[in-house]
């Protein structure tokens, strides 16, 4: 059984919008919204299902933060851009604590 690939995944996700643009569906700011979002969404489940294990925290990681972007349409500005930086340092975070291939110092180091 053949894999989907990211790339041709992301390609669909944008290309979905845009004929909803062309068909009167969608106005333009919407459809911006939605390929951020959908977009953000194909890369989250790519991560979590598709992905090696040692890659799929970033991959999913930055999913949410595109899937963020989307939010431009339902608050202000300011407040998507704080939820972007927001979403970065988490994710900075949860990579530096759960990375792949990271040993843990023995017990008794750092310790009095």
């Amino acid at each position: 059984m053949r894999r989907i690939g990211l790339g041709i995944g992301l390609i669909a996700m944008v290309l979905l919008p845009l004929a909803l643009l062309l068909f009167g569906a969608l106005r333009l700011d919407q459809t911006i919204s939605a390929i951020f979002l959908l977009s953000g969404l194909w890369a989250f489940v790519f991560g979590l299902l598709m992905e090696r294990k040692n890659e799929r925290l970033y991959y999913s990681g930055f999913g949410v933060v595109v899937a963020l972007l989307s939010t431009f349409l339902f608050i202000q500005l300011r407040y998507t851009a704080g939820l972007v930086v927001v979403a970065f340092v988490v994710l900075a975070l949860v990579s530096a604590l759960f990375r792949p291939g990271a040993t843990r110092p023995p017990a008794g180091i750092g310790r009095r």
